[in-house]
């Protein structure tokens, strides 16, 4: 319970629980990632220290099947970031639903990101999004992208000019 094991690193119990709801985010998180780069990508839990006596952390690791390789999620491009990103903030929100009694997130609001998509990667990750909006959560994405409002069919459409904001709805 105090994290000292001859031989083994050293991890604090705290730590420890983290990493096991971690392990069931990523797990989540893999779902959606996996739909969104076409199997591509999967995150690993990669729990590392310096030394035998430091505490163990808790790193990001991406397994890229096209290269049978894992690296640092710090590599990835922006977009693949950005899907990584968006799969484990869906991730926990689905780890929360189960484990909460009761909670629900029928509510999401994803601003900007999209910007740093090309159109195949953005029309995955949107196709996901739809799925999930597909029974009775609203999922809001704030976004300045032309291309993206083309794809989003319900839009709630805020204006400005000289006598303040607008709001319109546009189905």
């Amino acid at each position: 319970a105090n994290g000292e094991v001859p031989g083994k690193e050293k991890i604090a119990f705290e730590q420890f629980v983290q990493g096991v709801y971690f392990r069931r985010i990523l797990q989540a998180a893999n779902l959606r990632l996996q739909d969104m780069t076409e199997g591509r990508y999967l995150l690993l839990h990669a729990e590392k220290a310096m030394n035998k006596r430091s505490q163990a952390g808790v790193e990001l690791e991406v397994l890229d099947h096209y290269t049978g390789k894992s690296r640092s999620v710090r590599s990835l491009s922006g977009g693949e970031a950005f899907k990584a990103s968006l799969s484990l903030a869906l991730g926990l929100s689905d780890v929360i639903q189960a484990h909460a009694g009761g909670v629900r997130v029928d509510a999401m609001f994803i601003d900007e990101g999209f910007g740093s998509l090309d159109e195949h990667s953005r029309s995955q990750a949107v196709r996901v999004l739809q799925k999930m909006a597909g029974g009775s959560r609203l999922i809001g994405i704030i976004s300045h992208v032309t291309e993206l409002k083309q794809e989003i069919e319900d839009q709630l459409i805020v204006t400005k000019d000289e006598e303040g904001s607008h709001v319109r709805w546009q189905i």
